[in-house]
């Protein structure tokens, strides 16, 4: 009787080892975990169609002196400077007119062309409407442009012609000039240490 429970003991003792080895030998060694065939990886998901980057332009505002100032805009634009010259050109949102945001460039100004002439130069051809705006007004309006331009990443300086043609641009300091400008033409206008405005984002289709 005793030797039947320990012959009894001796198996069950057997076939709980060989259970535990079998799972052992299951695991003891590293394997690759198989890709899901249904998984997109995240830098290939949607590449055949380009985002649409977050860009700015830039508008006018008064300060507490009544002196116009440039303020920053987000839009939901690609980032190249037809596009940024276009959507610079509709002007300020209703929502932003009622907020004090303005423009200096005419409404009836168009875009001709735009075009890189040298490395890290813009080239933008627009239509004599903006000589509309005279005095301050066009030194704004100019500066609009150029700051909504360099903003953009590879455009340092903007050649700005009207119908084709070379012309003088009043600087922030009143003096002209025909060569490409940049932001620190205007130093005065912009506000480089404010923030940028609250986003009202159009997309741009």
């Amino acid at each position: 009787m005793r030797k039947r429970t320990f012959d009894r003991a001796l198996a069950v003792g057997l076939a709980v080892a060989a259970l535990t080895a079998c799972a052992l030998d299951a695991e003891s060694t590293p394997r690759p975990i198989a890709e899901d065939p249904l998984r997109v990886d995240d830098d290939v998901a949607g590449s055949e169609n380009p985002t649409t980057g977050i860009g700015r332009v830039y508008l006018q505002r008064s300060d507490a002196s009544g002196t116009a100032v440039l303020v920053a805009v987000q839009r939901d634009l690609s980032l190249d400077p037809t596009a940024a010259m276009r959507v610079l050109l509709d002007g300020p949102t209703d929502d932003e007119q009622d907020s004090g945001l303005r423009t200096a460039i005419p409404r009836d100004t168009r875009l001709l062309s735009t075009g890189f002439v040298a490395s890290g130069t813009v080239e933008v051809n627009i239509t004599s409407s903006i000589f509309s705006a005279t005095g301050g007004d066009l030194v704004g309006a100019v500066a609009q442009i150029v700051f909504t331009l360099v903003d953009i990443e590879g455009i340092e300086r903007v050649a700005l012609v009207v119908d084709g043609e070379t012309t003088e641009w009043p600087r922030g300091d009143g003096t002209l000039t025909s060569r490409p400008l940049t932001e620190f033409d205007f130093p005065s206008l912009a506000l480089s240490s404010q923030p940028d405005y609250p986003a009202i984002v159009e997309v741009v289709r």
